[in-house]
């Protein structure tokens, strides 16, 4: 009687056994797609009010420092400064109608005019607002606010001045408002958009 041997180790493999690595059918890789998309329009309108609400907050708190900027060199140079709504981009020169909206300007005032002359030292300068957004302002801060040598905020009659600048977009739930109290202190506060106007 003849015997056979098997050999040693793993039994050989059926060939029909064994399935080929599969990769995504043209069906499943359209509905992949399908859902990135949607989830991609989902994404778009939320992140650009995220970036919206980012620059709002960006120029309000620019403002701020402004107001900061003022008070301090007018208690280190101990005279009058002043901050006034830009009349156009490139005049440097303060706007008495007080659209603030198109940029503002920090200034030693000189000759206690709360108007930028000629001669009178620029210290800073910021852009118009960008398209989209708005900026409010009291009627007490109309065009002008200024800051005494002692660091207080004073009018051009020599009282005290207090206001509050609102910043504001349309598409947006809140915005931020600059005030200012009567000692001059500026400080930032979120407010709703309803209370922009």
């Amino acid at each position: 009687m003849h015997r056979q041997t098997l050999p040693c180790g793993p039994w050989p493999r059926d060939p029909r056994s064994a399935q080929a690595p599969r990769g995504f059918s043209l069906l499943e890789a359209l509905v992949v797609l399908a859902l990135l998309g949607v989830l991609m329009a989902i994404a778009v309108p939320s992140m650009s009010d995220l970036r919206q609400q980012h620059q709002l907050q960006s120029r309000a708190e620019a403002f701020l420092s402004s107001l900061v900027l003022a008070r301090s060199e007018a208690l280190h140079r101990q005279q009058r400064v002043t901050m006034c709504a830009s009349a156009m981009p490139d005049a440097f020169l303060c706007d008495p109608e007080g659209h603030w909206q198109q940029g503002w300007l920090v200034f030693v005032d000189s000759n206690n005019s709360a108007r930028r002359d000629l001669g009178e030292v620029l210290i800073e300068r910021q852009d118009a607002m960008p398209v989209g957004m708005k900026m409010t302002v009291s009627n007490t801060v109309k065009s002008y606010f200024s800051y005494g040598g002692e660091g207080r905020s004073v009018s051009l009659s020599g009282a005290f001045m207090a206001g509050a600048w609102r910043f504001c977009s349309a598409n947006l739930t809140h915005g931020w408002q600059v005030v200012s109290n009567a000692v001059g202190r500026p400080k930032m506060e979120k407010i709703l958009a309803k209370d922009c106007d």
